[in-house]
């Protein structure tokens, strides 16, 4: 190697370590961003599913009560009618789709996207008059506030349970 060469390679540096320590926490910083971004859209998508389920659950309730012939006219009264009407009619009509669980139980974070709580309303005869369906809201980690309702579900001596 010449002279020449020699310093050539002492002017041809690479990066320094500060030079490298600022594009690392620049990175960091937008993987941050881009991380807390991601969480919301997912909680976002999350409860437009659990409501896209509760309102198909609602429309299948208002298709169980104007079947007159298997659903008798009325609101399912209890989950496991609705699980026997559903078996006992193949037509499909008020069945509850694939993937989609009902429970009298509120719906939790773990279960929220693909379960529902349908709560039957009867009034004092005991007939049932109307329900609500509850789901789990993941944009602020509670049973939603914004309860779907049927039929006659609140009034004088109407229980919903």
């Amino acid at each position: 190697m010449t002279l020449n060469n020699i310093k050539k390679l002492k002017e041809e540096r690479g990066f320094t370590i500060v030079e490298l320590l600022i594009v690392i926490v620049v990175i960091g910083i937008l993987a941050a961003i881009i991380i807390v971004a991601y969480q919301g859209v997912t909680a976002r998508a999350n409860t437009t599913k659990a409501q896209t389920n509760a309102v198909t659950v609602q429309k299948k309730a208002e298709a169980y009560n104007a079947d007159t012939s298997g659903g008798n006219g009325l609101y399912p009264a209890t989950i496991a009618a609705w699980t026997t009407y559903t078996t006992a009619n193949p037509s499909g009509l008020g069945a509850i789709p694939s993937g989609v669980t009902l429970s009298s139980s509120a719906p939790t974070s773990s279960n929220g996207t693909t379960t529902v709580q349908f709560l039957v309303c009867s009034n004092a005869t005991p007939t049932v008059v109307g329900y609500q369906i509850k789901y789990w809201d993941f944009t602020t980690g509670a049973v939603s506030t914004n309860v779907i309702t049927g039929g006659t579900s609140s009034g004088a001596g109407i229980t919903c349970a």
